[in-house]
């Protein structure tokens, strides 16, 4: 019985947070950026999916006309890349970010086995 959130060491999966948080405030216009794939599953993870899910109208503006396999259009190509470059430096972990509409992740996703990140709330009993 699986009784782990996710299999990333606590100290990778804060600076997941950290570096995500910025993202999340780049694009403000977005769902957010949540944790996929194999590493909230098993321990044996080959990467780290990271997705940051826009409203399918807001995915055609930035990537206008893409459709089937996103590696051959070069803008979506290059900026997947940069960021899971981005945030493989950060936090030392094989990072796999692409964005993705909301109608591609919830057919891949249908069971909605994602967790966001990027997000830390402010503790208002601490003074």
């Amino acid at each position: 019985m699986k009784h782990y959130v996710n299999y990333l060491g606590a100290p990778e999966f804060f600076e997941l947070n950290m570096a995500v948080s910025a993202l999340n405030q780049a694009y403000p216009e977005s769902v957010g950026c949540f944790h996929v794939g194999s590493s909230i599953t098993r321990r044996d993870y080959r990467d780290v999916d990271v997705r940051m899910i826009l409203h399918d109208d807001d995915f055609e503006r930035m990537f206008p006309g893409l459709t089937g396999n996103g590696w051959l259009d070069a803008r979506f190509s290059l900026l997947c890349a940069s960021i899971s470059c981005w945030l493989k430096a950060r936090t030392g972990l094989p990072i796999d970010f692409q964005f993705q509409s909301m109608t591609e992740a919830n057919r891949d996703y249908p069971d909605g086995e994602r967790n966001a990140l990027g997000l830390f709330y402010a503790r208002k009993d601490i003074g």
